[in-house]
């Protein structure tokens, strides 16, 4: 990315987006990890629904950076 795309509007409302998302797909992974260490722990299934809820939540955040386009580029 050519350094004057850093300053870009669009770069500055990509970078919460983005941190969403990410927090949102590693909280769900780890809870689903979580579980799968102790499939029969029903204790564990309440982090996974919490996650799931926090996934959906973060949706359109990780579709509008999907959509992203910065200015110059190709």
């Amino acid at each position: 990315m050519p350094e004057d795309n850093l300053s870009d509007p669009t770069w500055d409302s990509f970078k919460p987006d983005a941190a969403r998302a990410i927090r949102a797909t590693q909280g769900f992974e780890d809870a689903v990890a979580r579980t799968l260490d102790r499939p029969f722990d029903t204790g564990t299934y309440g982090g996974v629904e919490a996650a799931l809820a926090e996934l959906r939540a973060a949706a359109p955040a990780a579709m509008r950076v999907a959509g992203i386009q910065l200015s110059g580029g190709v």
